[in-house]
């Protein structure tokens, strides 16, 4: 009961769109614009740097509380983890399509991995700013953290095995986008420029 009650608990805070939320106050609908996607990077390449990190930020948080939240009653908190980033990907309020999960991932890694979480966050801003193309720094960084937190050792075994199935469920997710920068057809983003 407690491994059921850990993953709705975090597929409930997953579910919650809160970047589609900024956009439709500042008039826009995520859906209907850019990739179509409801994430963060489909939010700053509209309304810019600013609301990029909010919703970045938000996101993340969707990973990070219920980790911390059900750590506090002793549940296993790689399940809640798990539940808030397919929430995210598999949106059940828009049909089963959401974001590409890396900023809820990014919460959980802080929650479960903290160092890991760091090296591989250098690793996507190395490949963001090298290329500007941020599908490439998201594949980077799920490729980097599961690698990493093996090598240090950072967490129980049944965490590394959760973060790397989480880390091939997010390059699952961006296939459309690995087909594009294979073609050299993936857009780069400034996401310090609004369009």
């Amino acid at each position: 009961m407690h491994y059921i009650i850990a993953f709705i608990i975090g597929f409930g805070f997953g579910i919650i769109p809160f970047s589609y939320i900024l956009a439709r106050i500042k008039g826009i609908n995520l859906k209907e614009v850019g990739s179509g996607n409801i994430g963060a990077t489909n939010l700053g390449r509209f309304l810019g740097l600013p609301f990029f990190i909010l919703g970045f930020v938000l996101d993340g948080l969707k990973g990070l509380v219920p980790v911390l939240l059900v750590k506090g009653f002793y549940y296993p908190a790689a399940l809640a983890g798990a539940g808030a980033i397919l929430g995210h990907i598999f949106n059940p309020l828009f049909r089963f399509q959401g974001g590409k999960g890396v900023s809820t991932t990014i919460g959980v890694a802080i929650g479960l991995m903290p160092k890991s979480f760091v090296i591989s966050l250098a690793a996507w801003i190395i490949v963001y700013l090298a290329t500007y193309i941020i599908a490439l720094a998201s594949i980077s960084f799920a490729i980097v953290l599961p690698v990493i937190t093996t090598i240090l050792g950072e967490a129980e075994l049944i965490d590394r095995i959760f973060i790397l199935i989480m880390a091939l469920l997010i390059i699952y997710a961006h296939r459309s986008n690995i087909k594009r920068i294979i073609k050299k057809e993936e857009p780069r983003t400034v996401l310090w420029r609004k369009k």
